[in-house]
């Protein structure tokens, strides 16, 4: 019953504003890093990681995660528009998705890394979630 009372109460703090706030804009600056061919998720937020020192503890981990997944999606953009992948995650999406932007369907190549990106971040949460259940009850301190 903990476990469920512990889900929830991380729940709200996900879900305030300070924590949404820091999530979008760890997006979009990660969306931005990703799409610069050479510069991925981990000099992002190498690049950042000084700037969290004076905020709070979550919403330093908020925003270096969503700079992570943020340039892990934004690498597919350079990949698919210019052949030349931002993350070495990309690699593959410049076989499919710039043939597809030469032959002008540029837009649904994005859409669909998009929503690939969105889906298997989603199911990567759950079971994220679900997995870490085991260690925590095994732990020595409980």
């Amino acid at each position: 019953m903990a476990a469920v009372s512990a889900f929830f109460e991380g729940l709200s703090i996900a879900l305030s504003w300070p924590t949404i706030g820091w999530l979008a804009v760890g997006m979009m600056l990660g969306i931005v890093l990703g799409a610069l061919p050479g510069i991925g998720s981990p000099v992002g937020m190498a690049i950042v990681l000084p700037l969290t020192l004076p905020l709070e503890t979550t919403a330093a981990i908020i925003l270096l995660v969503a700079i992570y997944s943020g340039a892990m999606f934004g690498g597919s953009i350079a990949a698919i528009l210019l052949n030349a992948p931002g993350t070495e995650s990309a690699a593959a999406t410049t076989l499919d998705g710039y043939p597809m932007a030469q032959n002008g369907l540029a837009k649904n190549a994005l859409a669909i890394a998009t929503a690939a990106s969105a889906l298997n971040g989603f199911l990567a949460a759950i079971a994220l979630i679900v997995l870490s259940q085991s260690p925590a009850r095994s732990s020595p301190g409980r």
